[in-house]
């Protein structure tokens, strides 16, 4: 329109398969986020076997038993293991999952640990002495922690600097 004056014709189809092209690239794009990939034909599946089978040749459709030599067999003898040598899409899923909520777990302790102990310590024994020296070594060691954990300076300053925060205040309040 722009060079010649005129809308070209037919700009509104060619946008809206434009369009189109896109929510279906975005699709494809994010379905191997899922735990069941349709895009993914894998011998995990049985009936992926049956729609390969069916849409590589109409003389496989028609005769499933007959097998090309250059595809071999889907299933495997009784001497020869069925697993797949990384595991199945869904069990690797399973045990991302699982390895994320144990170290969810640990964090969830190790952060309670930190914030409760002091407290305790402060309560049970008392006196200016004991709140400053469990707060140093507390905010000693979760400094050393955070350290070991994260990879960026400034974020070992400012989770140190607010715990030790939150350990002032546990110090003000047992002292007053």
């Amino acid at each position: 329109m722009r060079l010649e004056g005129h809308e070209s014709p037919g700009w509104e189809q060619t946008i809206k398969e434009y369009i189109k092209a896109l929510k279906d690239y975005d699709y494809v794009e994010n379905r191997p986020k899922s735990s069941r990939d349709p895009f993914l034909a894998t011998g995990e599946y049985g009936v992926d076997n049956y729609v390969l089978n069916c849409n590589i040749d109409s003389v496989l459709a028609n005769d499933i038993n007959d097998y090309v030599d250059s595809l071999k067999t889907w299933d495997v003898s009784s001497d020869q293991s069925n697993e797949p040598i990384t595991g199945t899409r869904g069990s690797n899923v399973a045990k991302t999952w699982y390895r994320g909520f144990k170290e969810r777990i640990v964090i969830a302790a190790t952060g309670g640990a930190f914030l409760v102990g002091p407290m305790w310590i402060m309560v049970l024994n008392g006196g200016l002495y004991t709140s400053l020296i469990s707060t140093t070594a507390f905010v000693t060691g979760f400094g050393i922690l955070m350290a070991y954990f994260l990879n960026e300076s400034k974020d070992v300053l400012a989770s140190t600097v607010a715990y030790a925060a939150v350990l002032v205040v546990f110090v003000g309040t047992s002292n007053s």
